[in-house]
């Protein structure tokens, strides 16, 4: 393609002095250049940034807007700049991370290194003729043949069953197959919850259409170990095949005939995931009393069940910060409609003589409102069977001056249940999930555009409604999944359980930009300490009772001190839980992270699906009894042992727990005192645990829980550090940076370091204290902080 004088011209950074840029077949279409091809086809490609293109081939020189930018699900305003340099029939693309070779003949292109000396990947389009073509098309329809499709829970209303499954594999439209080459020793990963079998997919296909009970929640994104990224732009039913079909090529095949994709060079997959969640939008950060414990009480329940029940979690010092309502709140079981209300015989939230005034206000006489005052945040399952696309529509003409539908809108008829208290939603897949194959959209789609899109419509509109609202964040949360959705709400594993499938749902999420990942903790459990370890250890926790008994006063009563104990721990660790999702939701990087993602040159942990990293410091095994530490020194969190990396242990567990949980040796974990539920008292003491090794940092975040403001950088940030060295431990609390409505100007912290040794002298900037102590064989001590924007410089001094 190019001579070797080219070439090395290129690696010694010469491009710019080249004057070769050609406008010759080369057309400015909207956003990026199009090149028109030998083979008659037209490449459209687009330097979003450095490290992210967008690549479409149309056989026109025209490229429509896609669904997920008309409703404002991937970015669009790139301030990327696309310079193509031409020589002879090829053509270059050169930012400051990347250089690709295009190919003018049929548009095939060769990713590399800025310098030229890597090569990421090769891509190019199968043409229908193709032998490989035709071959995938036919494995493909057989795979879709052999599915089988599960009812969702709980509906009984429906008259009709469930539709049959769409076989987009045999329209009349032929796909559009994309081909990557990947090398040998390659691993992937991502593609949502598309797969219960693994986290690592080379050697698998991967359908991309959101399924109940199958691939709830899905993503056409994957990435590699080697550091780059796909994200298929696409709402129709899509596949990756990774290396399945033949070993060394990723093949994307997609049933709507469109290619249009992003490649993400990030060089690992932290830095693509990132990237890859700035296309389709950061994660949704919740309030911060969502990441406490949610509850949802049995059906059978009722106004005084429900306040009953709240104030024995209150007695039995079982942490709950959201109280949940199943269908049984509603007048008409499972209503689908705007004209839903109360069962006033069980729920009343307003006077049953008020019946039709409209009610829009909280009664302090009633029981949300005393559910309020207990310091519960009180949510509502909700069912939703409505064409999203009106409001889609509507909102986009209301923006340019366009004319409105005159049809109903789902969302606002639940503002009148925010103005009497209710602080958030359960979204129920019902009947989201099921697909209408004889539905034609308002917006003139059908189900091939909309099932997957309708997955990120449900949340968005969600969010959009309550923050127009009421000006704050929303508990909200979703069992359906595609692109984009992690930036509208929370997301739960369905009704799978709480057990091994909602593990791989979890990993696979966050390998996929999802942040607030959860499952049904306890549901199809069989060892109910396992589930209760992995269950608290979730991005955000429910226990959901629904058609169960999962109280704790219910349990044995050495199930019921375990179910005590991980609510006590949980809450105690708040301010670490919510600091790592304020940072995940400005990176995408998860709180629940797949060992790959923390450890990606150890080949151990690279398909590791019983243990995974919660948050920067901790690891928590999963339904098994043993666990993997990779290199480096770790420290049992029931013990205090230390113990070396490299290996797997199965060190004894206390009884009253469920699993392994380790500390990465040098970490620094801000935990507070016990609450009953969030902000029940103020944060003016902070408990530091520090497991000195080395010179190791954390940063904490912190923002006032509720509010948008965080978007404009109200946050502040607290940086600590620690240096161990042979006879001396110097830990530095640095001046807060940045603030925030409400933020505390003082603070004390108590800070355990886990060493014992005594000291034979403690300073504190520069002065000997006597506030601290030896307990339970680790080092306590008091640092009272008058002014948190002053710098502390705290020495510990002990014998050789």
């Amino acid at each position: 393609m190019m001579n070797i004088k080219w070439k090395r011209a290129l690696r010694k950074g010469w491009l710019a002095m080249i004057a070769l840029s050609c406008s010759l077949g080369m057309r400015s279409f909207g956003q990026g250049h199009t090149i028109e091809l030998a083979n008659g086809k037209f490449l459209n490609i687009q330097a979003c940034n450095d490290q992210t293109f967008r690549i479409r081939v149309s056989s026109s020189n025209s490229f429509s807007e896609t669904l997920m930018e008309r409703y404002g699900i991937v970015k669009r305003d790139w301030v990327g700049k696309t310079n193509i340099k031409k020589y002879g029939s090829d053509y270059w693309l050169i930012t400051n991370q990347n250089q690709l070779e295009i190919n003018g003949k049929d548009g095939s292109i060769t990713v590399k290194s800025r310098s030229g000396d890597k090569i990421i990947t090769r891509l190019s389009v199968l043409e229908k003729e193709n032998r490989t073509y035709n071959a995938l098309y036919e494995s493909l329809t057989d795979y879709e043949q052999a599915l089988t499709k599960k009812e969702i829970i709980g509906d009984t209303t429906r008259e009709d069953g469930v539709s049959e499954r769409l076989k987009q594999t045999k329209s009349q439209v032929e796909p559009a197959i994309l081909r990557l080459s990947i090398a040998p020793e390659e691993r992937f990963y991502g593609g949502g919850a598309a797969s219960r079998k693994a986290i690592q997919h080379r050697g698998s296909l991967l359908r991309i259409w959101a399924t109940y009970q199958q691939s709830d929640m899905v993503a056409p994104f994957l990435v590699s170990s080697r550091g780059w990224g796909i994200f298929n732009n696409t709402t129709a039913l899509n596949y990756f095949d990774v290396g399945h079909f033949e070993e060394n090529q990723l093949y994307v095949y997609n049933t709507d005939a469109t290619v249009d994709f992003y490649l993400m060079t990030g060089q690992s997959l932290e830095n693509t995931i990132d990237l890859y969640t700035t296309i389709t939008g950061k994660p949704y950060l919740l309030p911060k009393w969502a990441y406490g414990l949610a509850f949802g009480g049995n059906m059978m329940e009722d106004q005084f069940r429900m306040l009953d029940n709240a104030v024995r979690f209150h007695q039995e010092n079982i942490p709950v910060d959201v109280y949940w309502i199943e269908p049984q709140w509603m007048d008409k079981f499972y209503d689908y409609s705007t004209e839903k209300d109360w069962d006033l015989s069980k729920f009343p939230a307003y006077f049953f003589w008020q019946k039709g005034e409209g009610n829009r206000y909280e009664n302090k006489q009633l029981f949300l409102s005393k559910l309020r005052q207990l310091g519960y945040h009180v949510a509502l399952w909700l069912c939703i069977d409505h064409d999203l696309s009106i409001e889609e529509e509507d909102h986009l003409a209301a923006q340019y001056g366009g004319k409105q539908s005159g049809k109903a809108h789902w969302f606002p008829h639940l503002m009148k249940f925010v103005d009497q208290g209710i602080d958030g939603f359960k979204l129920d897949p019902g009947r989201t999930l099921d697909e209408h194959p004889d539905r034609v959209y308002y917006n003139g789609y059908t189900d091939r555009e909309m099932h997957n899109l309708n997955q990120v419509l449900l949340p968005k509109q969600m969010y959009r409604i309550f923050r127009d609202h009421k000006g704050v964040r929303s508990f909200h949360h979703y069992c359906g999944g595609y692109a984009g959705s992690q930036h509208w709400g929370a997301s739960t594993a369905g009704d799978n359980g709480g057990g091994r499938d909602a593990l791989y749902d979890q990993l696979n999420l966050g390998l996929s930009g999802f942040l607030n990942t959860s499952a049904d903790v306890l549901d199809a459990v069989e060892d109910v300490k396992a589930g209760f370890h992995f269950g608290f250890f979730l991005p955000w926790v429910q226990i959901n009772s629904w058609a169960s008994m999962h109280y704790p006063w219910y349990f044995s009563p050495e199930y019921k001190e375990t179910f005590r104990f991980y609510a006590q721990l949980r809450n105690s660790l708040l301010p670490y839980i919510y600091s790592t999702a304020i940072h995940g939701s400005q990176t995408g990087m998860p709180i629940l992270r797949a060992m790959p993602l923390v450890f990606p040159r150890d080949k151990e942990v690279e398909n590791m699906t019983t243990q995974f990293m919660f948050g920067e410091h901790l690891l928590v095994s999963a339904f098994t009894d043993s666990v993997y530490l990779p290199e480096g020194k770790w420290v049992n969190y029931w013990s205090g042992e230390k113990v070396k990396g490299g290996q797997t242990v199965s060190p004894r567990i206390p009884a009253h727990t469920g699993g392994q949980l380790f500390v990465k040796a040098g970490a620094i974990i801000p935990f507070q005192k016990p609450m009953q539920y969030v902000d029940q008292n103020p944060l003016d003491t902070l408990i530091l645990k520090v497991y000195p090794e080395g010179k190791s940092s954390y940063i904490l975040l912190e923002d006032d829980g509720e509010s948008f403001d965080f978007e404009q950088g109200a946050i502040s940030k607290t940086h600590f550090e620690c240096h161990e060295k042979r006879n001396e431990i110097e830990f530095t609390i640095a001046p807060t940076a940045g603030a925030y409505k409400g933020m505390l100007d003082r603070r004390a912290y108590e800070i355990v370091f886990n060493i014992d040794r005594k000291p034979n002298r403690i300073e504190l900037n520069g002065l000997t204290i006597q506030t601290w102590e030896m307990k339970d064989g680790v080092l306590h001590v008091l640092i009272p902080q008058s002014d948190i924007h002053k710098h502390q410089l705290l020495k510990i001094s002990m014998e050789d």
